[in-house]
């Protein structure tokens, strides 16, 4: 009986297996899991709650960051999770998991280890747990881990709503508030309240590199400690930003901090600069101060030069270029025909016994090699120098040959006063590219430009060629088309007017194209000088 049963189940399966030979051969092999199916999303979102970035824009934002910077303040996101590697569970109440802009999405963020909706840690009382497919929000710090791991930042995360149902923002809110000294002191201890103090530095030591000291005005004196250059800024630092505000005893001073207390005395905490006025209310900056914001209407002073380069790490070269005034106060190497470049140093009064700048390896106008029968240098020439910073080794510097005269005893290359040669930002007269790159690289980190600019240039790059699924395209253009060069980005354009969208049969653009693009610029992360999304559109293709 055995036998019988089995031979009929032989039978059975080589039925099964012609069958199965039989099925036609697209429908019988699987689908290659290797293939990349991805769509791509444009970037968006500001990184707020009402606007949360979407996982391009968050990778986006965190690749300029560096490698393992943190970010110094939350942001939120949104999107599809993909893949859930740690689930919430009981034993440490929180979850790691990656998010895309959609469900199958290879592109990924990681949330890192975050706490569940609510910011608190998951119970077995929570009736939802994450899943593959869930829509969420999450809100943190995020950061390049090691370089190559776009994620948040452990222990600083936490979902904010799953499928739109949400756990509530228990993020106290934050507020800022003028008060006096004496009203400061009376106010309770806070991180969420913001106090902003105006009064006289008081006590305030040499080479004191945190900013500690006393702020007074006429209802009282209370201690800060610690000042840092801009709100989550980098501590210890202070000399750079006292010499680039000319902070000192006797000087008024604005600044924002909580209020805190240490072994019963109170103090202002987390404090950092808003702005400083000399001795008597003006804003006439002292000898040895700061001024200047590096750009052709306002170039650096000596002092402004040297801590911008301060700022930068060990032989790190600035992005932006920047214009920067001085007197020569002493030559190493004049120009020569033999190297083109000179190297000497420019003081704000032409002495040697005031801070000094070095101009290292400068070419001439327009960078160009020196030739014999050009004007020499000489101590005692006012110049206005151009081009990259760097610290280099500790010595605050042009970085060699990325920086020329612009103008010499003002005169510049066309032998006039200092007039720009490359337009004003109107349609008659447009930026080139890299002229705006400057303008835009002087600009507060992240805020867009109120009014409208015209730029022209060559396209030496497309990200995103025009498509009639978005209607924009995105691509970097250069004053010559070369890449290399200072590139300034059309980042998400329209098509001949703003918010009009390419449609099929309209024209292309490609990379030599000469275009002039019209709208607002923003200086995106403080890094990235472009047009600002959707907020610009291309007005000609080589003159159409």
């Amino acid at each position: 009986m055995r036998k019988i049963y089995y031979l009929m189940a032989m039978v059975f399966t080589a039925f099964t297996c012609i069958s199965c030979e039989d099925v036609p051969a697209p429908y019988g092999q699987p689908i290659n899991p290797n293939i990349n199916t991805d769509v791509v999303v444009e970037p968006s979102g500001n990184g707020t709650a009402a606007n949360p970035y979407n996982v391009s824009g968050v990778l986006q934002f965190v690749n300029g960051l560096g490698a393992d910077v943190t970010s110094p303040s939350d942001v939120y996101i949104t999107g599809y999770v993909v893949e859930v590697t740690e689930a919430f569970g009981t034993q440490y109440g929180n979850a790691t998991f990656t998010i895309g802009d959609t469900e199958n999405s290879k592109t990924v963020f990681t949330f890192y280890r975050g706490l569940y909706l609510g910011n608190v840690k998951y119970s077995d009382d929570k009736a939802t747990n994450i899943k593959a497919g869930d829509k969420v929000v999450v809100c943190g710090k995020v950061v390049l881990y090691k370089g190559n791991t776009p994620e948040t930042s452990q222990g600083n995360a936490y979902v904010v709503s799953i499928n739109g149902v949400g756990g509530g923002d228990t993020k106290p809110a934050e507020e800022t508030k003028t008060v006096s000294v004496a009203d400061f002191i009376a106010a309770p201890e806070s991180t969420t309240t913001w106090y902003q103090l105006t009064g006289t530095v008081k006590n305030l030591k040499d080479g004191d590199q945190y900013g500690n000291f006393d702020i007074e005005d006429a209802t009282g004196s209370v201690y800060l400690y610690g000042l840092v250059s801009e709100k989550g800024g980098e501590k210890k630092h202070f000399q750079e930003l006292q010499a680039a505000k000319g902070i000192a005893n006797g000087k008024k001073i604005t600044i924002i901090g909580n209020r805190g207390s240490y072994n019963g005395q109170v103090q202002v905490t987390n404090a950092y600069f808003v702005s400083i006025e000399d001795g008597t209310g003006g804003d006439t900056p002292t000898p040895g101060a700061a001024s200047g914001n590096g750009t052709l209407d306002s170039p650096f002073n000596v002092a402004a030069a040297a801590a911008a380069a301060s700022k930068l790490a060990d032989k790190e070269v600035s992005t932006a270029s920047y214009y920067i005034k001085g007197k020569i106060s002493s030559i190493k190497f004049t120009f020569s025909a033999q190297y083109g470049t000179a190297t000497f140093n420019i003081s704000d009064d032409g002495t040697t016994s005031s801070t000094q700048f070095t101009c290292y390896s400068v070419l001439f106008y327009n960078n160009a090699s020196w030739a014999e029968g050009d004007t020499q240098i000489a101590v005692g020439d006012d110049v206005i120098v151009y081009g990259q910073i760097t610290n280099y080794g500790g010595t605050l510097e042009t970085a060699s040959k990325k920086a020329c005269i612009y103008s010499l005893n003002g005169k510049t290359a066309s032998g006039g006063g200092d007039e720009p040669a490359s337009g004003t930002g109107t349609k008659e007269k447009p930026l080139t590219a890299s002229k705006a790159y400057d303008i835009v690289a002087a600009m507060e980190s992240g805020k867009i430009s109120s009014e409208d600019y015209y730029v022209k240039g060559k396209i030496c790059s497309i990200k995103f060629t025009f498509s009639a699924q978005y209607g924009t395209a995105t691509f970097n253009i250069s004053d010559d088309g070369n890449t290399g060069n200072k590139e300034f980005i059309a980042y998400s354009t329209y098509y001949h007017a703003m918010d009009q969208k390419w449609k099929d049969g309209d024209t292309q653009v490609n990379v030599g194209d000469e275009v002039l693009v019209c709208g607002k610029v923003i200086n995106y992360n403080g890094n990235t000088p472009e047009f600002a999304s959707k907020k610009n559109y291309v007005v000609t293709i080589n003159g159409k």
